[in-house]
């Protein structure tokens, strides 16, 4: 199983849990390449007292080839940078374009800075944003999960006075859609029981609190179970989460990015994985960003990159059951 890692930000913590993973959690089933600069790995490798030779990084248990990017960035550990941003940059494209030549399974993006891209030319709000732009025909979907917690997201990097404005009734017909598919051929739930949140509070207090509940969002479950989806909702997701309801669906719908996001993180508690769902390539990152307030220290942990890994190993399997 081979995976291609993008090296994200690394003057942030993705340096950090990268190299933490590979010296203490070696993954002896896969072969792991990662696209970034040669002369910024050496120095990196420098700091770590890591070997560096032959284009390849060589942990005591595991050995990670350098698929080489021409942008150099000095390694600064919790420093922003233009040059690390470019280098950012290419290396999401380097390792696009690799896995879809075939020459990798699966592709883990460590974290980046979004406005440092887009203060070198990135007109992208994420990087899920950006796989939708390399598959145009496709609907990518992001999904946040840790252990039976699978979090899907109606909207995504969308300021939050502009989330009704972009809801729509086929956009969530759109999602379930997607969710329900995922569900089945990444993680082989054969029958997944799918709930959505409402988007106002109380969902709406029949119209009172707001009406996209009645206007978008029942129409879209009422089709989805017309499809035979099992789709229940919209649930008021103080409750839902409060009274542990959502164990027992295999996947929830948030209408928004913090109404899904902030249950996932307390439960996940750090070990939490990124998965875009419904594109031809299997993406996986950690479910955090750059973090330069601690990069370079002992605080960073490793759990989320190390969930990504295993995420990566338990997708590949489910799809290759067909």
């Amino acid at each position: 199983m081979h995976v291609i890692i993008s090296c994200g930000d690394v003057n942030g913590i993705a340096t950090d849990i990268f190299f933490k993973t590979c010296l203490y959690h070696a993954f002896h089933d896969m072969q792991c390449s990662i696209a970034i600069n040669q002369s910024t790995a050496k120095e990196i490798c420098e700091t770590w007292n890591i070997a560096f030779e032959d284009s390849t990084i060589h942990f005591p248990e595991m050995s990670v080839k350098v698929i080489p990017c021409k942008n150099h960035a000095t390694y600064k550990p919790g420093k922003p940078s233009n040059d690390a941003s470019l280098l950012a940059i290419e290396s999401l494209e380097t390792s696009l374009e690799l896995i879809n030549n075939g020459e990798a399974d699966a592709l883990l993006t460590l974290p980046i800075s979004k406005s440092g891209l887009h203060e070198c030319g990135w007109m992208f709000s994420g990087q899920t944003d950006w796989l939708h732009h390399a598959f145009p025909e496709s609907h990518p979907i992001m999904i946040l999960f840790h252990e039976s917690m699978r979090i899907a997201l109606a909207s995504i990097h969308v300021p939050l006075n502009r989330v009704s404005e972009t809801l729509n009734t086929q956009t969530i017909i759109d999602v379930i859609y997607g969710v329900h598919h995922s569900m089945k051929i990444d993680f082989a739930i054969e029958q997944p029981r799918i709930a959505v949140l409402g988007l106002n509070p109380h969902a709406g207090e029949a119209g009172m609190l707001g009406t996209e509940e009645r206007d978008i969002i029942i129409p879209a479950v009422e089709q989805a179970k017309a499809k035979g989806i099992h789709c229940e909702g919209p649930f008021p997701a103080d409750g839902f989460f409060s009274r542990q309801t959502w164990k027992g669906y295999d996947a929830i719908i948030a209408q928004y990015h913090d109404q899904g996001l902030i249950p996932l993180k307390l439960q996940a508690q750090g070990h939490g994985v990124n998965f875009t769902a419904n594109i031809p390539i299997i993406r996986v990152s950690p479910d955090h960003g750059t973090a330069y307030d601690i990069a370079g220290t002992n605080r960073v942990e490793e759990h989320s990159m190390i969930a990504s890994l295993e995420a990566i190993r338990s997708i590949v399997k489910n799809r290759s059951r067909g």
